[in-house]
């Protein structure tokens, strides 16, 4: 068990709560006691970095600001002492078209974040994209592989079937790169969500730059995950935690597993059980 926590950081969708919901009260009580003790808190998400994830916080009624916060997976980096993002290792436009051409033809929708929620590019319109408009009053352009890729992004989000998987990684495995990786960052029946990145990108760079602007040593800090894009975050914590409903890798290098799913309050009823109790 780790002696001392100074930094908490925990992924959103699938590990804080399921997408498009908020924390249950007893992981949002959980988080409030231990700000009251003053540990610093922040998300890690795979979403862009934009004031949205920062409202949360009032979303939630967590009761004070999140003190950092990572998005696109660990290419942007929120620090509320300096009211400024950073932003670290973007696909370049040409690697954005050479993905694009190897997979649009598929059942599938690939999406470019331009600017945030604020200006999204996407191959076709669908459900996703149209909850987002509603949610996010986000800009939504359509347009073929040319159009899409005219923008240096964080990451190529594609939204598929999980049927699909198999034709998926068989395309992408006839064109070995170094250039970038895919990890699927979202799973439930009959969704998946499949990223591609920088290959220099993951959650625990972020975090290793924060623990760097902060002098706190990453000894201290205690993260929470769930999927594949949670790796680098659970690997880089001096104490990791992966949700019981979580994947096998991150279960692999993950120091603590939940007794309970994120439906249940996994991360409040760990937090109370281990920590709290000791």
């Amino acid at each position: 068990m780790i002696e001392k926590i100074s930094v908490m950081a925990a992924d959103i969708d699938g590990t804080l709560c399921m997408k498009g919901s908020i924390p249950g009260e007893r992981t949002l009580n959980a988080i409030r006691r231990l700000h009251d003790e003053g540990v610093l808190f922040g998300v890690a998400s795979g979403r862009p970095m934009d004031r949205r994830i920062l409202d949360l916080a009032n979303t939630w009624n967590l009761g004070f600001p999140f003190d950092f916060a990572i998005g696109m997976n660990g290419g942007d980096l929120y620090n509320r002492d300096t009211d400024q993002i950073e932003h670290y290792y973007q696909l370049k436009k040409e690697d954005v078209r050479e993905i694009l051409s190897l997979i649009h033809d598929m059942d599938l929708n690939a999406i470019v974040y331009v600017n945030g929620y604020d200006e999204i590019n996407a191959l076709r319109m669908d459900d996703f994209l149209r909850d987002s408009q509603k949610r996010n009053h986000s800009i939504v352009e359509v347009g073929d592989v040319d159009f899409v890729s005219r923008h240096d992004t964080g990451k190529i989000e594609c939204h598929l079937k999980p049927s699909l998987k198999p034709e998926f990684y068989a395309r992408l495995a006839k064109h070995p790169t170094d250039r970038w990786i895919t990890v699927q960052t979202f799973e439930i029946e009959d969704h998946t969500t499949i990223e591609f990145l920088d290959p220099h990108v993951n959650k625990g760079i972020a975090l290793r730059q924060f623990s760097e602007k902060t002098g706190i040593p990453l000894s201290e800090f205690i993260a929470f995950g769930d999927m594949d894009n949670d790796y680098g975050l659970i690997k880089e914590a001096g104490y990791g935690v992966c949700l019981c409903n979580g994947c096998d890798e991150v279960k692999s290098i993950a120091q603590a597993i939940t007794e309970y799913s994120v439906h249940e309050d996994g991360v409040g009823r760990w937090l109370e059980d281990h920590w709290f109790s000791r």
